[in-house]
């Protein structure tokens, strides 16, 4: 076989050569860096899977206590989604759809289950990536305690009063 692949290789234009040479080392390059990535993970990466594993126990624990979701899974998707884009524009932001979704859990596994549904994203500022990505916690505390600059932080408040009132022990 490699006898054929030489054949075919030497009797091809020098130009293709070169393309070919630099397609091999592409495909290498590629594949060792995800072979390597799975081997030696970042810091950050091994965070994220911390951060899954705990949810994860979190909402099973919930959930044998007989701990009721108020919504469909798909649910909490769309509203982690809704939260991420309310926040991720340094100018233009929807500080108050972002409140108004965090009140809508009604207890502990529903924002288990909303964080899970976040995972950790990349926060931006005008188009550019901002930091670490962030689990829902570390996004919201970041964007809605800087409102205005830091000065106030009124909608964190809201949100943790509103929590509070239903017996939610997560914090901001």
């Amino acid at each position: 076989m490699a006898n054929k692949f030489y054949d075919y290789y030497k009797d091809i234009p020098t130009w293709a050569k070169g393309i070919v040479v630099v397609g091999a080392l592409g495909i290498a390059y590629i594949v060792g860096r995800k072979v390597y990535k799975g081997l030696f993970p970042s810091e950050q990466e091994k965070a994220n899977k911390q951060l899954t594993k705990e949810i994860a126990n979190e909402i099973e624990v919930l959930e044998k206590q007989g701990v009721k979701p108020t919504f469909p899974d798909s649910n909490y998707f769309t509203m982690a989604n809704t939260i991420y884009e309310s926040m991720r524009y340094a100018v233009g932001d929807d500080y108050g759809t972002v409140e108004s979704t965090m009140k809508k859990m009604k207890n502990d596994l529903d924002v288990a289950k909303l964080i899970k549904a976040f995972g950790k994203k990349q926060d931006y500022f005008f188009g550019l990536p901002e930091g670490q990505p962030k689990d829902l916690i570390s996004f919201v505390q970041s964007e809605l305690g800087n409102d205005y600059g830091g000065l106030t932080n009124y909608r964190i408040r809201n949100i943790q009063k509103d929590w509070n009132s239903k017996g939610i022990t997560y914090k901001l």
